[in-house]
């Protein structure tokens, strides 16, 4: 919906990587704030102190700067970043696929219809 609410009204829409950490990241610095990084990544957590440029943040306006800043920088530079140089997806990609490769027909009348249709019952 913001993808064409953008291009309805003649802005520019840039998405960003799923995977961006924009909440653990001081937007003055870049660095991440070490009670964001150590476990301790709790919503109920509002505001957090950035032991590298002393200022206290709100969560969320600093996570919007971020993405802010991030969305401009992939516009600009025609990439995308990851945290600090490292891998920030987990380690499967996507969706689980179905094991079943295709639906088994339901036959009219019968009480079980899988297991008359393998020959089980």
């Amino acid at each position: 919906m913001l993808k064409y609410k953008a291009e309805r009204f003649g802005h520019t829409y840039q998405e960003i990587g799923r995977f961006f950490p924009s909440s653990q990241l001081c937007n003055e610095t870049l660095l991440p704030i070490p009670i964001l990084q150590k476990g301790y990544d709790s919503l109920g957590v509002r505001l957090v102190d950035c032991p590298h440029c002393q200022r206290r943040h709100d969560r969320d306006i600093n996570a919007a700067i971020n993405i802010r800043n991030e969305g401009l920088r992939v516009l600009a530079l025609g990439t995308s970043a990851s945290a600090l140089g490292g891998d920030v997806r987990p380690k499967s990609s996507g969706r689980k696929k179905s094991m079943k490769a295709e639906a088994i027909p339901v036959e009219l009348g019968s009480p079980h219809p899988i297991c008359t249709q393998m020959g089980v019952g």
